[in-house]
């Protein structure tokens, strides 16, 4: 019985190894930090919300989640992901510097898909009036995580 559990448990293993592409390996993270590092704030905007769509990744962290603020990430096994976000109250907005190192991210490294993050963000003044930010791939600095 044992004998054949150990078989079955290597055959599993062997098979699984041949279907990944090359050079790949299964347990290594690909982490990386996201920022917005040139987002343009106006004088006396603060972000209310933000919404970020993430392609062939994942959200592994969001090192600091403000106070007052509701989060929502849906990492879906397609490794198509969403991030939502808002403030439950204006005194809890954010400026731009939460935009920092502000997620962690891992890269799927066997899809065929590129990596890409795009979506908006919305800022305020006066919290009655907004004014909705779109951003790319581009817009975002992504940083190797050691």
């Amino acid at each position: 019985m044992i004998a054949r559990l150990r078989l079955a448990l290597l055959l599993t293993a062997t098979l699984t190894a041949s279907f990944l592409p090359r050079g790949v390996e299964p347990s290594r993270k690909q982490l990386a930090l996201v920022s917005l590092p040139d987002l343009r704030v106006a004088g006396g905007e603060r972000v209310v919300s933000f919404h970020f769509e993430l392609t062939s990744a994942r959200i592994a962290q969001i090192p600091d989640v403000p106070i007052g603020w509701n989060i929502s990430v849906d990492n879906d096994p397609s490794w198509n992901t969403k991030i939502d976000a808002s403030t439950i109250v204006a005194a809890a907005a954010v400026d731009a510097e939460f935009f920092k190192d502000f997620v962690v991210v891992e890269k799927e490294r066997i899809l065929r898909n590129p990596f890409e993050v795009k979506g908006k963000i919305v800022v305020s003044k006066d919290f009655t009036n907004v004014r909705t930010i779109q951003v790319g791939t581009k817009d975002f600095a992504i940083t190797a995580r050691r």
